[in-house]
């Protein structure tokens, strides 16, 4: 079907289905400001405007929109073709107030700073803040946004603002600069590198020679806009998503809907069938390759117990099977013909029962590598010590101990995981994907679908927010499977329900500390005890709680210290890499743990802290026991 609608002021026909919304519509047609994040409305990372409302366009069907106006983040500040075009007051304070970070959900907030500003020129912070809520934004914390659209505000009624924090450049506003796409874009004289057709020649010489950089150029200490704030602003395509290939086919992912199961048998023959498909992958018909999914520093730390798609699932969430089709309409439709013959098996959720003689074994396939008892489920047993603290606890005048739990959390990004593959004109397989670590991704990638790793390359776009939960290769070697299948680009993405279940978190830890104090209040011994639960797969198992280990044994000086901590399988989503790599859960632990001693011997918590504090010149004897330092 096909419906009218003024897009920015421009009447289009767009061709859409009765069930297709709004969202996918404006992105198939080239407006790529208006994000996808959650799909139920929930984030607000897609709204647009509708007749000058806001609304978000997941939710909205696109054949609802037929004779309305919409407007999106292209039409704020209107471009002529060939130039670059003027800024609107409220993209030239989000540039000058530092409110873009990822800049995902910028768009969307602009839009409904728009819409406030249209209803109420003269807006409180209180009804600024009202207005930007229902764009949910990881990065910012709203400060700068709210502060962004208060100076917008005024400046559109023609009020005088103060100089802005992030000052102009001229790169940035005065012509408007933006890093130029190609070497053809680089004009003589271009700060960005052109050339004024002369030739360079460079000077071997033995004579050391001081540059001075021109004052211009020095950035430490000032505040300065982002080098790509103006095309954040005006939400160019930038992101993996934002991008289109001829041929392409959609992925999808089948999941599974038990904590632990074996997979007795797979039939995807009705789905196979289904006009559209081409193709289905299952245990049957991929390489079974072990790798890490982390993406951590080579050699990769153990264990190596994941492959693509196996004939077990270790958690709610787990890989079952992939489908490529001509939509995703298609796609979804043909996993709900594939038939999966599951024997259910007990599952163990909590760390320390997973450790008890009976636990359901969760990998029990003999070529997993590298676990350190998988029949105990004991994916690391990791220790360090320095001193006696037996000893410490005996001259202590005071011993305390404390129990402390942290829980797992999920990174919530707003752009959610997302991949395109496809081979090039070289013949290397193109993974455009939405990751933190992209050599990472091509060196983990590469033996699971069997090529050199020179015939692959990796493309990292900007990211919509990562918080350490795109440290790591998820859907990328599914998207590529697919692709050395079919020969056609191949796009995947996670649903919001698949970011909580089948992508990474923060690991839940047991942190039990027992710490000496002498009368004078200063630390005769530490020894802190750690169960870390690292899900059904080990994925920075060993990494995350040596970081808590370190850190919530060294901030403090005392005369011994010891650390042991178990690293366990559970039948729970993966926990992986999240902002801070450990060092959150056990600084929780140790500063609640120091508080409450001072409570008991009548100290106040900052100077205790205070006392024991490690100083400058002090040795980190823990980090060489754990291998760190010298």
């Amino acid at each position: 079907m096909s419906i009218q609608v003024s897009i920015n002021g421009d009447d289009r026909d767009l061709e859409t289905n009765a069930n297709e919304p709004l969202l996918t519509a404006l992105r198939r047609a080239g407006l790529y400001s208006v994000k996808h994040g959650c799909e139920t409305g929930d984030c607000g990372a897609c709204a647009v405007l509708l007749d000058g409302v806001l609304v978000n366009s997941c939710t909205l069907l696109a054949r609802q929109a037929d004779g309305r106006r919409i407007e999106t983040l292209e039409g704020l500040a209107p471009e002529l073709p060939g130039q670059r075009g003027e800024l609107h007051p409220l993209q030239r304070a989000f540039i000058e107030t530092g409110a873009i970070q990822c800049g995902y959900c910028s768009p969307a907030q602009m839009l409904a700073a728009k819409s406030l500003l249209e209803r109420q020129p003269d807006p409180t912070e209180d009804e600024v803040r009202d207005a930007l809520a229902g764009v949910l934004c990881r990065c910012t914390g709203y400060v700068r946004p709210v502060e962004a659209v208060l100076r917008a505000a005024a400046v559109l009624r023609g009020e005088e603002v103060p100089p802005p924090p992030m000052p102009p450049t001229v790169n940035t506003f005065d012509r408007l600069y933006e890093p130029p796409d190609t070497p053809e874009e680089l004009a003589p004289g271009d700060p960005s590198g052109g050339h004024d057709g002369a030739t360079d020649i460079q000077t071997l010489t033995q004579t050391p020679v001081m540059v001075v950089a021109p004052p211009q150029t020095k950035v430490v200490n000032k505040a300065e806009a982002k080098v790509d704030a103006v095309k954040l602003a005006k939400g160019r395509a930038v992101f993996t998503d934002d991008m289109e290939l001829p041929g392409m086919l959609y992925g999808a992912l089948l999941t599974s809907p038990h904590a632990h199961a074996r997979i007795l048998d797979i039939d995807a023959s009705a789905a196979e069938r289904l006009p559209g498909v081409h193709a289905v992958l299952t245990y049957k018909n991929t390489a079974r390759v072990m790798y890490a999914s982390g993406g951590q520093s080579y050699p990769q730390p153990p264990p190596f117990d994941q492959v693509s798609l196996d004939n077990k699932v270790r958690h709610f969430g787990d890989r079952v099977a992939v489908v490529a089709a001509e939509t995703t309409e298609i796609a979804l439709a043909a996993l709900r013909l594939i038939e999966v013959d599951y024997e259910v098996l007990p599952a163990v959720l909590d760390p320390e029962a997973a450790m008890q003689p009976g636990a359901p074994v969760i990998h029990d396939e003999p070529d997993a590598i590298d676990i350190h008892d998988a029949a105990r489920n004991l994916v690391h047993h990791l220790h360090a010590d320095y001193g006696d603290v037996e000893a410490g606890f005996a001259a202590a005048d005071y011993v305390f101990e404390g129990e402390y739990r942290t829980h797992q959390v999920q990174q919530a990004s707003i752009e959610p995981h997302v991949c395109i593959t496809w081979w090039d004109e070289d013949d290397r397989l193109v993974v455009r994907t939405s990751t933190q670590v992209p050599f990472h991704v091509r060196r983990i990638i590469a033996p699971l679908v069997g090529l050199p790793i020179r015939r692959i390359r990796v493309v990292k776009p900007r990211i919509g927010g990562g918080f350490g939960g795109k440290q790591e290769m998820l859907l990328e070697d599914l998207c590529a499977h697919l692709t050395v299948v079919t020969g056609r680009p191949v796009r995947m993405e996670y649903t919001r329900e698949q970011e909580f279940a089948s992508a990474r978190s923060r690991h839940p830890e047991i942190m039990r500390y027992k710490t000496g104090v002498r009368k004078d209040g200063t630390l005769t011994a530490m020894e802190l005890r750690m169960v870390a639960d690292c899900g059904a797969y080990g994925t920075h198992g060993l990494t995350v709680p040596t970081v808590s280990g370190f850190r919530g044994l060294t901030t403090y000086k005392a005369d011994a210290l010891k650390w042991d901590c178990l690293v366990a399988y559970t039948n729970k989503p993966t926990p992986g890499a999240y902002r801070g790599y450990g060092a959150p859960q056990a600084l929780f632990a140790l500063e609640l743990h120091m508080e409450e001693i001072a409570e008991a011997i009548g100290w106040d918590p900052v100077e205790f802290k205070r006392l024991n504090w490690v100083k400058e010149g002090d040795e980190l004897v823990l980090a060489r026991a754990m291998g760190e330092g010298r």
